[in-house]
């Protein structure tokens, strides 16, 4: 059977295909595990912080790799590490795990320093820290609880338990009472995982937004500097106007003595016009019927104007100014 052959049958190539698959998984595997571009790095540090393998690891506030493992040692732990390769690390490097987010996520800074290169790739206990410590904080409240009364402190616990004792009901009522709202923290633990699970999605949904809440907040200080340009644009509107309103009043005060008699005969002239146009229209009222009642006695009106060219027509009635004439 020839290669040819044995290729068109089905289930060898079926075979061969699965084989391909399977090894291009692997390859992909091998490439996103081999950190090409990257070195690895360890950092020693006193306790783990809430550190989590994957977290990020940052330079001056830029992401260049991520947390790899995280091993107990005697009396530390081994931070493994990735980062750039193309980061400097001098021979006094640090390292602390800073706290990232509210919700709990962390985050491993490197701070570059000195000269030469990083000793090993590990940055050694002395150079690490941790957002807090447990035995600093047992160590700062021993002199507070080394200072303490004993014998003080056992007769107040006696005097509580004879209060409780003289008050079995009180008490009794107080701790029902604790009891009952213990209780119902517990009958609610679903409302308040609920509770806590929404909050978790509206912080989520305020970090997606950043970008578009950020566009929102500069667009309105855009908005508020064109606002402001117009108020300064509309005061200095305000306060020009006020000026001229100024500048007239004291011409008008200033030519007050002239005006005033100038004011009066326009009025009286018009009051003479007035009077005169009255007159007119009265004259052209008389005249229109003495015209009409002229026609009528004439005959026709060809015939007068035939042989007294000069007579007045008779609708000299609708050449008046507002004449009901159509």
């Amino acid at each position: 059977m020839t290669m040819l052959e044995r290729l068109r049958q089905p289930r060898l190539v079926g075979l061969v295909g699965v084989v391909g698959v399977l090894v291009l998984g692997l390859v992909v595997v091998g490439l996103s595990q081999a950190s090409i571009g990257k070195r690895h790095l360890t950092a020693v540090i006193e306790h783990t912080a809430g550190l989590r393998v994957g977290e990020e690891v940052q330079v001056a506030g830029v992401g260049v790799g991520e947390v790899t493992s995280i091993e107990l040692t005697a009396d530390a732990v081994e931070v493994g590490f990735t980062i750039d390769s193309d980061i400097e690390l001098g021979s006094t490097t640090s390292g602390a795990v800073k706290v990232a987010t509210l919700l709990g996520t962390h985050f491993l800074e490197i701070t570059p320093s000195g000269p030469g290169s990083l000793d090993d790739g590990t940055i050694p206990l002395a150079r690490t820290s941790v957002p807090y410590n447990l035995q600093d904080v047992v160590d700062a409240t021993q002199g507070q609880l080394e200072e303490l009364d004993e014998q003080a402190v056992a007769e107040s616990f006696e005097v509580v338990a004879d209060v409780l004792g003289r008050t079995p009901e009180e008490a009794q009522a107080a701790f029902a009472g604790v009891a009952n709202l213990s209780a119902l923290a517990a009958q609610r633990t679903d409302e308040l995982s609920a509770l806590l699970d929404a909050t978790g999605a509206f912080t989520g949904l305020l970090v997606n937004q950043s970008d578009e809440i950020l566009n929102l907040l500069e667009q309105s200080t855009l908005v508020l500097d064109a606002l402001t340009s117009r108020q300064a644009a509309i005061d200095a509107l305000l306060v020009d106007a006020q000026a001229l309103a100024d500048a007239v009043n004291g011409i008008l005060a200033d030519t007050a003595d002239d005006l005033d008699p100038l004011m009066v005969n326009l009025s009286t002239s018009l009051q003479h016009l007035y009077d005169v146009r009255n007159t007119i229209t009265a004259t052209l009222t008389s005249l229109s019927t003495m015209t009409y009642y002229l026609a009528n006695a004439s005959g026709n009106g060809p015939w007068i104007d035939l042989h007294v060219p000069s007579a007045i027509p008779d609708n000299i009635k609708c050449l008046q100014p507002g004449s009901e004439c159509s």
